[in-house]
């Protein structure tokens, strides 16, 4: 089986999902302590929500940082997901959440033609030309 390594670019869609998966979770926390109430650290001015969109854009972090072959798919679905969830915010013109939505639309985009994942193969080492045929210990 092949292994997988991400590309530069699904490292920078890596970056955005963490940034605002970040936000998220700590606007919710901030939130739960009552320290704010920004629509732009709440999704649908809820906590719960809030909690569980950054939780999931941190899972889609990691996907694409570790490879995961189906971190494509996801990262294209939660970032619509979010989108759809901050149309209220949107509506009200918070650059904030405008800044990010345009983040995610370009991410999309990218994520629809290019693919963030590339499958390495491992090295093909002929035995009777290689180092260990003449005694040495190095592989």
């Amino acid at each position: 089986m092949a292994n997988t390594s991400p590309k530069f670019g699904g490292l920078v869609v890596a970056s955005l999902a963490g940034v605002v998966g970040t936000k998220y979770l700590l606007g919710g926390a901030l939130a739960a302590v009552e320290a704010t109430s920004l629509s732009s650290v709440l999704v649908l001015d809820s906590i719960p929500a809030t909690f569980a969109v950054g939780t999931i854009l941190g899972l889609v972090t990691g996907s694409l940082v570790s490879g995961f072959i189906l971190s494509r798919h996801m990262a294209v679905a939660v970032f619509l997901g979010v989108i759809a969830l901050s149309v209220p915010a949107l509506r009200a013109a918070d650059p904030v959440i405008i800044v990010e939505t345009i983040g995610m639309m370009l991410s999309i985009l990218y994520l629809l033609v290019r693919s963030p994942i590339e499958r390495i193969e491992p090295a093909n080492v002929d035995d009777s030309d290689s180092a260990s045929r003449h005694g040495s210990t190095l592989r």
